[in-house]
């Protein structure tokens, strides 16, 4: 069989929003906290972090015996929430996801983001954090009215038709319920490490750069990524945090 694999960063970061979501290198836990929305949402249809990430670092603080807290810049802020794995869907710009257009039924989308550990390094721990086996690919003038609640990108009220979105397979998509740690802090900047890029079989940007996700690099052997990764044994939960 083969297939294509994309790998795209997700979560806010330094960038978009000036926090890092929490994880605790000993157990695998962590909080999944898209970037700040800037666009005029559909009345009804807003995601605000205090309603949903609040609580998810409240469950999180207890469970690992710590205490973090949502910063106050995202208080009352909105939600860009995509990738939505509780509808198991991802959306993109026709610029920056145009490879998404070649990827058929069965072709896989891998997430990773840049977390703050709980222990206080100063690195990020870079990990992979969930995946969607495709389903199906739409633009999003061609999304129903009442699927607009499924994904970020039809959430506006103004959207843009050229969007895409990428549906998944459920049972085989989702988010990981532990994060697997895939990067390290080389040569100035962060990458995936050496010994997982040759079990990967590499990714379509020099020396496994993931700092930023601009142009979203292929996985050059997505048979032996998807074979390392279920080596990985990772649970799929069909919720965001």
């Amino acid at each position: 069989m083969t297939y294509k694999a994309i790998l795209i960063r997700i979560g806010v970061d330094q960038a978009f929003g000036n926090w890092n979501a929490p994880c605790n290198p000993e157990t695998g836990d962590f909080v999944y906290a898209p970037i700040p929305q800037d666009r005029e949402n559909i009345r009804g249809l807003e995601k605000y972090y205090v309603d949903t990430i609040t609580p998810a670092l409240k469950i999180f603080s207890v469970k690992n015996n710590t205490k973090i807290h949502l910063p106050s810049n995202l208080k009352n802020k909105r939600m860009h929430l995509d990738p939505d794995f509780e509808h198991l869907s991802y959306g993109d710009t026709n610029n920056r996801g145009r490879r998404l257009l070649d990827f058929d039924e069965g072709d896989v989308v891998v997430f990773y983001s840049g977390l703050r550990s709980i222990n206080g390094e100063i690195e990020l721990v870079y990990a992979l954090t969930g995946i969607l086996v495709v389903q199906s690919i739409e633009r999003v003038k061609n999304v129903l009215p009442q699927d607009f609640d499924s994904n970020a990108h039809t959430r506006n009220i103004k959207n843009v038709d050229t969007d895409i979105i990428v549906r998944g397979k459920p049972k085989f998509s989702g988010r990981f319920r532990k994060y697997i740690p895939i990067g390290e802090f080389r040569n100035r900047s962060y990458r995936v490490k050496t010994d997982i890029l040759d079990e990967w079989g590499n990714i379509g940007v020099k020396d496994g750069w993931i700092q930023r996700s601009v142009n979203l690099p292929l996985f050059l052997d997505p048979e032996k990524f998807m074979e390392w990764l279920l080596n990985q044994s990772p649970e799929l939960i069909a919720s965001n945090n």
